[in-house]
């Protein structure tokens, strides 16, 4: 049986119980669970062996054991709404919980930023899935606005005045109508720890080529490390298509592989 499981049993006979201490009979437990005395006897058996009660079983006719309660349903509850809440099992937790509005608190709780096991958590809540939060494809406002703050592009703009500023490029120019040439921040790294590297660049930059909006760059090269060039059609301005969702979404990845 999961531990999960597990858990749902003994909260469901304490709530029966009452969280009373009490001398009862194996067949009154298995009813009260809807069970066969052999399986009240399992359950009985693994809870004691967690530690959350103890069965003091009597032998012969008309003798009654003795059940104690070690830890509270409400205690095992709340961890295991927790656990759920850790899983993202919603469904499940209101169900164990049954007070939505309970629910609605921890939710509330639990969002925001979190750091684990070395890892960086964003927990947002949103009344629909997210399937999709790929830049450069077709996503809403609010998918849009979750993905920039994953991703980075070698420029972008500014959403209070409107301006094109520095982002992993920390410099730009236009040496001919058709030629830029971009100059990549240092010691940039990805969430998992690796350094951003030119290939990276130019693989996401070729990679957006495909998309039509970024179709007219012709040619993406490196003659630097940290300095790749383009050519383009004089017609688009290149550093303002830069800071784009094409470019956001393969050049610069703040975590995991681009």
């Amino acid at each position: 049986m999961s531990s999960g499981r597990l858990q749902q049993q003994f909260i469901r006979l304490w709530q029966c119980c009452d969280g009373k201490s009490q001398e009862t009979t194996l067949n009154e437990l298995a009813e009260m669970l809807s069970c066969s005395r052999r399986h009240m006897r399992t359950l009985l058996n693994m809870m004691e062996s967690r530690g959350w009660l103890t069965w003091e079983a009597e032998a012969g006719r008309g003798k009654r054991s003795r059940l104690t309660f070690l830890y509270t349903g409400l205690a095992l509850q709340q961890q295991r709404a927790e656990d759920l809440l850790e899983q993202d099992r919603i469904d499940q937790l209101v169900q164990l919980v049954g007070d939505k509005a309970a629910v609605r608190q921890m939710l509330v709780s639990h969002l925001g930023r979190s750091f684990r096991q070395g890892r960086h958590i964003l927990r947002v809540l949103y009344y629909r899935p997210m399937k999709n939060l790929l830049p450069g494809s077709a996503l809403r406002r609010s998918e849009t606005h979750i993905a920039r703050q994953i991703f980075s592009a070698l420029t972008r703009v500014n959403e209070e005045n409107g301006e094109l500023e520095a982002d992993i490029a920390h410099h730009w120019q236009q040496l001919t109508p058709t030629h830029w040439r971009f100059f990549l921040r240092p010691g940039i790294h990805f969430h998992h720890g690796r350094e951003l590297e030119m290939a990276d660049v130019i693989a996401s930059l070729q990679r957006s080529n495909a998309l039509p909006l970024y179709s007219h760059i012709e040619r993406i090269e490196s003659a630097h490390r940290l300095d790749p060039g383009y050519s383009s059609a004089p017609a688009r301005p290149l550093a303002a298509l830069a800071a784009g969702a094409g470019c956001r979404r393969w050049c610069c990845r703040r975590s995991g592989r681009p």
